[in-house]
């Protein structure tokens, strides 16, 4: 006796149980789907925030070491002489300030051209004709 394989025709009509059993799993693995998604752009998400406070810590650290070696020298006689001096240009008793200017003697002692005349001396200077 020989064994018959199935084989669908054209002419069989698929169940209604059936059209609806795989509607409802295409829904289900849809919903599954997108549930998978969201999960796995929370998590990169996530990861991406940690290695950016990681990354802040270590500089809020550096900042920290920093201020505290700096208030270490502060708090010695020369490190709160050094801050008066900056601050409020404090001098000691028998000291005094020099203060330096730059010399303008250097600087061009010509009138700016007012008027056309300066408007034909920028058009020179911009097509390269006059330097300065």
């Amino acid at each position: 006796m020989a064994k018959k394989q199935f084989s669908p025709s054209m002419n069989a009509r698929i169940s209604p149980k059936r059209l609806i059993g795989a509607a409802v799993a295409l829904v289900v693995f849809f919903l599954l789907l997108t549930s998978v998604v969201g999960l796995a752009q929370k998590y990169f998400a996530i990861r991406t925030r940690s290695k950016e406070l990681k990354e802040e810590q270590a500089t809020l650290s550096q900042k920290e070491a920093t201020l505290s070696s700096t208030n270490a020298y502060l708090a010695t006689p020369e490190g709160t002489e050094e801050s008066l001096r900056e601050r409020y240009n404090y001098i000691k008793p028998g000291e005094q300030i020099i203060v330096v200017t730059p010399d303008t003697s250097t600087q061009n002692d010509q009138p700016a051209p007012s008027g056309v005349a300066h408007w034909w001396d920028e058009l020179l200077r911009g097509l390269g004709i006059r330097k300065n």
